[in-house]
């Protein structure tokens, strides 16, 4: 169990109904896009927490001037937006239940009063998303990424940077030896997102470990609060086709720290500005009519 001080951030850009609203009059606006809008409009009904989501992040990309467009297809699916003309890259975008998020962390749906206590990590729950989404990524020879949000009233927590060095490597166990000296950390990589030990030991005994969903170049954890989105990432250091972390060069990302081997499973935080822990990006709606 991880224990710390809750803090809620302060609202800065425009409501989360103000950017579904102006999505949803975006897609109502292209007749190209009719299908599509047409099953956003269900979605909105059905799942309106996917629904949300996916508006959130494509108002994103555009602010961030990636130039989003629509990928899926109607009929077969597959990714949800292509990014950046220059250097294309696909985005997935994926919502977490906030009730499932409540029972593996512990933590309430709602914030009622002043915030610190215990709570779980959801590495399981991540890791079982980056599992249901590879394939859908890995259809295309493009960087794809993998976008986690939350609007749970605790994701700035739980989709921090210690959650995403967790899902790098799994939790970190604490081990003293009995016979003394001095105590070290080792990970079994069992909720690793894109290792995995294969069961098996080389010629000197050290188990083998292999990269796996290779299809995701990056993964973003996105917080989504109710004017704004706190965000860090995560890179795959083998993927298929590499994702370029200055294409978003407001957020961090955590990489291994050289060769990832048995023996060394160290990470790094690279492109934090001034030492900023997560990106804060305002909600910004989109202009429709642009």
């Amino acid at each position: 169990m991880t224990v710390r001080t809750i803090l809620t951030p302060p609202a800065t850009g425009d409501t989360v109904d103000e950017v579904v609203d102006y999505y949803y009059r975006y897609l109502a606006r292209n007749s190209d896009l009719a299908v599509l809008f047409g099953q956003f409009k269900k979605r909105l009904n059905s799942d309106p927490q996917a629904a949300t989501a996916e508006a959130i992040v494509f108002s994103l990309l555009r602010a961030e001037k990636l130039h989003p467009e629509l990928f899926e297809d109607p009929g077969s699916g597959g990714p949800d937006f292509r990014c950046n003309p220059n250097a294309p890259f696909l985005v997935e975008v994926t919502s977490l239940d906030s009730a499932v998020v409540s029972k593996r962390s512990g933590l309430p749906a709602t914030i009622s009063g002043p915030g610190g206590g215990a709570f779980g990590q959801i590495t399981d729950r991540l890791l079982s998303e980056a599992k249901s989404k590879a394939p859908q990524l890995g259809r295309y020879p493009l960087p794809g990424v993998l976008a986690i949000t939350s609007d749970h009233a605790f994701s700035s927590i739980l989709l921090d940077r210690l959650a995403a060095e967790y899902l790098m490597t799994s939790a970190p166990q604490f081990n003293v030896p009995l016979g003394g000296g001095p105590h070290y950390m080792t990970t079994n990589l069992k909720h690793a997102v894109f290792y995995r030990p294969l069961g098996v030991l080389d010629a000197s005994g050290t188990p083998i470990i292999a990269p796996c969903r290779q299809s995701i170049a990056a993964i973003l954890l996105i917080a989504t609060h109710r004017r704004e989105v706190q965000v860090v990432g995560l890179l795959h250091p083998e993927a298929a086709y590499p994702f370029n972390p200055a294409w978003l060069p407001k957020v961090p990302f955590v990489q291994f720290e050289g060769k990832c081997t048995p023996t060394h499973i160290a990470t790094e935080w690279i492109q934090a500005e001034s030492g900023e822990r997560v990106a804060t990006f305002p909600h910004r709606r989109i202009r429709y009519f642009s």
